[in-house]
């Protein structure tokens, strides 16, 4: 039984760091950048240096004109230029490294966003994922994280840089004229309130833009892996009508994205031009009374077109951070997350050798849309093999998830060779109880990898030695490449019951001491079944054994079958004893077995 989708939303849940301080995000943020603080240091003193390189040129110019081409004087003249292109060579230069670097440094403190991210990822409860869609996860690993690597790539530092080049701009625009200046002066107030009403209206609608790509990422990764049962059942049209919905409405929000950013640019680009008109105009008109040169106001073109220049990046900048600050509110919102279940402090080891006993005390469960398991008082002796029957809903793979802490009871306790689970850690107890699923997920690699999965405990002769006991080898040999045959996505390139036995032989490969197999031999052939149970009859022995099945040809001969209804152990006994009590399990069994 698979729990359900919780209520809540996960736009419900975005939509609460919606109002959190920008200012705090990118406090928080920056804590990120501490093991890079070299590369933070190079980027800033590259900051002044560009500055003054631009500053320089105008003043060139200036003199260039007021001391050699006005007059008519051209001693001199040659080596201002060769200055000149001095200090465009250098500006190239400083704006060649400061790129490299922030790019490097973007770089860097994504990648560790994206491994803590992942690393957090990996350490959440099923509960979680239950109700959280893949596809919206992939999303804030792979765009959000994108979105802050363009921040500080192209904005976070090079906004200090465009602050200080305003800064220096204004100050040698007033040491050129004051009067002159007032007519920058006049303007800005106008550009900082356009630009401020223009992005707070931007950042609402990149907001829902990041919520609809993410679900748009979750409903594809959701068509993609149930694409059979959509063929099977003709929905194709109905799931491009809803994505095509989806697709329309990301449209509209990116539309207006880009209209208010547009709107952004050509506010500035008009003003700046604005602006160069008024000073002819002011400037033509007091000259002679002001006593400014031609190359005065020459110079001041040029400061203003490197005035606003500025003003227009910081506006793209704005836009960029405000995409990196919404999608900052929902990487930390996941990063903020608890997981339900972890290891516990301090953490308690086993007794060795580990024996394999398991005792269920008064056990209460539920996904939260109702009790599933009510009151279970269960003790499993070491070596046992017990079947878990009953019918659907009754909660027998509750009681395995329980076992292995893929979920919490909500009350009782469960022990293991006396150890309460939840003061054990979890790589201990996944180490000692294994399980076999009702369906094997199969990575990308090989059936070899697929096996081991990474672990370097487990030996190539162990991996072969799995495979032979489980009878997988009968298949695997006549594969091209064997054990290293390359598998499709998800094995589709292998049979249902292939897939099966390489789920039962990467379990027995981990040799646990208590092996689970939940509903293990539902999707395999009679053949199959045939190698399985064979295999399982020799590992068996010297193992503690939980069998869950709907077929109860396949627990017979099990030392005790649990009988479970509505959440409650009803029945409890031997093939045979249950069969006399004419109980539920007799009836089950008639059920199952009547007209054979």
């Amino acid at each position: 039984m698979m729990p359900p989708v919780l209520s809540e939303t996960e736009e419900t849940r975005d939509g609460n760091f919606f109002n959190a301080d920008p200012y705090r995000l990118l406090w928080r943020f920056f804590r990120h950048t501490r093991p890079y603080r070299g590369w933070v240091i190079l980027a800033m003193v590259l900051l002044p240096v560009g500055t003054v390189l631009q500053l320089w040129q105008p003043l060139l110019i200036q003199r260039a004109v007021d001391q050699h081409l006005v007059p008519g004087k051209p001693e001199g003249f040659v080596w201002l230029l060769v200055l000149f292109l001095l200090l465009i060579i250098g500006q190239f230069v400083v704006g060649y490294l400061q790129t490299a670097v922030n790019t490097l440094l973007g770089q860097r403190v994504v990648r560790d966003m994206r491994r803590e991210l992942f690393a957090h990822l990996l350490g959440m409860d099923a509960a979680f994922f239950a109700r959280n869609a893949s596809g919206r996860l992939t999303n804030r690993i792979s765009n959000d994280t994108e979105a802050v690597s363009q921040m500080v790539s192209a904005g976070m530092i090079n906004l200090v840089g465009d602050l200080l080049l305003l800064l220096g701009v204004g100050v040698s625009m007033f040491i050129l004229s004051p009067r002159l200046s007032l007519i920058t002066l006049i303007a800005l107030p106008v550009i900082v309130l356009g630009t401020l009403f223009i992005t707070r209206r931007m950042r609402t609608v990149q907001r829902a833009g990041r919520l609809l790509q993410a679900r748009m990422a979750g409903h594809l990764t959701e068509e993609v892996e149930g694409r059979e049962t959509i063929r099977l059942f003709h929905g194709q049209e109905k799931n491009r009508a809803t994505f095509d919905r989806m697709n329309r409405a990301y449209l509209e929000t990116a539309l207006k994205s880009n209209l208010y950013e547009a709107l952004q640019f050509s506010f500035i680009d008009t003003t700046s031009t604005l602006v160069v008109a008024l000073l002819f105009w002011y400037g033509g008109a007091i000259r002679e009374e002001a006593g400014i040169s031609i190359g005065v106001i020459v110079a001041f073109i040029d400061y203003i077109r490197r005035l606003f220049f500025p003003i227009r990046e910081i506006s793209g900048k704005f836009t960029t951070m405000q995409s990196a600050i919404t999608a900052l509110e929902r990487i930390f919102a996941l990063l903020d997350t608890p997981t339900g279940i972890a290891d516990p402090s301090p953490v308690v080891s086993l007794p060795q050798p580990v024996r394999g006993e398991i005792e269920f005390q008064q056990v209460f469960f539920g996904y939260g849309s109702g009790p599933v398991l009510q009151g279970i008082d269960l003790h499993i002796r070491s070596g046992e093999r017990v079947a878990v029957v009953g019918p659907t809903g009754a909660g027998k793979s509750s009681l395995i998830k329980l076992l292995n802490r893929t979920y919490e009871p909500q009350q009782g306790r469960i022990l293991l060779d006396g150890v309460a689970i939840d003061r054990l850690s979890l790589a201990q107890l996944r180490r000692v109880v294994g399980v076999v699923q009702q369906e094997t997920f199969l990575f990308a690699g090989s059936i070899a990898d697929n096996i081991h999965l990474g672990d370097a405990a487990i030996t190539p002769e162990r991996v072969r030695q799995a495979a032979e006991e489980t009878g997988a080898m009968l298949f695997i040999d006549r594969l091209p490449q064997g054990l290293e045959t390359p598998l499709m996505e998800r094995g589709v390139n292998l049979s249902a019951g292939q897939r099966q036995l390489l789920g039962i032989t990467r379990v027995l490969a981990f040799s646990p001491r208590i092996l689970v197999m939940d509903e293990a031999t539902s999707s395999v052939d009679t053949m199959s079944e045939r190698l399985i149970q064979e295999a399982v009859e020799r590992l068996l022995e010297q193992r503690t054994a939980v069998v869950i099945a709907h077929r109860l040809s396949t627990i017979l001969h099990a030392d005790r079958i649990i009988v479970l209804s509505g959440g409650r152990i009803v029945e409890e006994g031997r093939h045979e004893e249950l069969l006399k009590q004419e109980g539920l399990y007799a009836r089950l069994y008639a059920l199952q077995f009547q007209g054979k």
